[in-house]
């Protein structure tokens, strides 16, 4: 059985904490949009959808959502911390099976991390916490990629594991000129210009 370190048990919790509340929220926008409708069908639609997505968090949504259509109110954990390392194995390597993925894919999914994280924390707002949000998508990506809870295709799983060493290297770049992006946002009303 691999045992997770506490930290990254801990943030993996709040993860799925934080998609069972957004599957949650998913399924009463869906019934207040269209009540009366069979919503079983589009939430199962919208899991589906998301399990396309290489992104770790929406892995979580997905199973949250599905989860719940599946298995409404059952008191167990949207997913374990501690997966026998046999298991994973054999997803890995199915995974590796599959051809080097795209570098260019791989850089705009940490694209599309960052612009998420960054739009979560707003623009005036805490800039200094988008390295440490990025180190955590990281962690999430290398923790979710083998894990046999999640509904990913090896495809999107690989992707998956692309991601981590290029996040880590963004975290790196973010924390490398972080102090200069607040005092560019600082000085840019005072000089008339947009912050870069």
């Amino acid at each position: 059985m691999t045992r997770m370190r506490t930290s990254d048990a801990m943030l993996l919790e709040a993860a799925a904490s934080e998609a069972i509340s957004a599957a949650w929220w998913e399924r009463v926008d869906l019934e207040t949009r269209r009540p009366g409708e069979g919503h079983t069908e589009l939430i199962l639609g919208k899991a589906a959808e998301l399990a396309f997505s290489p992104i770790g968090r929406d892995q979580l949504i997905s199973l949250a959502l599905e989860k719940g259509v599946r298995d409404p109110g059952v008191p167990e954990p949207l997913i374990e911390t501690s997966v026998p390392s046999a298991e994973r194995a054999v997803i890995a390597k199915r995974v590796f099976r599959h051809a080097p993925h795209r570098t260019s894919e791989t850089e705009a999914l940490v694209v599309r991390i960052e612009e998420r994280n960054a739009r979560r924390l707003g623009r005036d707002t805490r800039y200094d916490l988008l390295p440490q949000r990025m180190r955590q998508e990281a962690i999430l990506q290398e923790l979710l990629w083998d894990h046999p809870a999640i509904p990913a295709g090896d495809e999107v799983r690989l992707a998956m594991l692309c991601s981590v060493p290029k996040l880590l290297e963004r975290v790196e770049a973010l924390s490398g000129d972080w102090p200069w992006r607040i005092l560019t946002r600082w000085v840019a009303p005072f000089v008339g210009r947009g912050a870069s």
